[in-house]
Parts: C-alpha cells; sequence; structure tokens
C-alpha cells in the first residue's frame, strides 16, 4: 500500500469536493472519516481528513493553492 500523507482537514462535504478535483488531475486521494462524531459534527476535531499519496503532496498542495487563488 502507498504511503500517505494528510493535506488538509475539511467537513466532509469539502473534503470529498476536494477528492474529487484532486482526482480530476489524476493523484490518488483517500478521505478518511474515522474521527466521525456521534453527533453529526465534521469540523474541528471530526473533520475528514484528505489523504494524498506522499508523491503527490506537494502538487496536491499547489493545486489547491490555485484553487485558493481563483477564489480571490
Amino acid at each position: 500500500m502507498a504511503d500517505f500523507r494528510e493535506l488538509m482537514t475539511a467537513p466532509n462535504a469539502l473534503a470529498l469536493i476536494v477528492q474529487g478535483a484532486l482526482e480530476a488531475e489524476g493523484l490518488h486521494v483517500v478521505v478518511d472519516r474515522q474521527e466521525r462524531s456521534p453527533f453529526g459534527l465534521d469540523s474541528g476535531w471530526f473533520a475528514t481528513r484528505v489523504l494524498v499519496a506522499a508523491g503527490d503532496l506537494q502538487r496536491a498542495q499547489e493545486l489547491l493553492a490555485e484553487i485558493d487563488a481563483a477564489e480571490d
């Protein structure tokens, strides 16, 4: 199995959007909801983790920076 690194944590809906955007660019992405709250919370401590293959981490960070810049 590939070595994965945490790219970000976010509410589940945003994590899934990020996953789709990165996968569209050919990156291997996994979302991890292990710490899911029994109370329906999905931010802070209970946020969904977005993980990318260690070799894709820099490219994933660059893509997120491009997305952030486009929003401004």
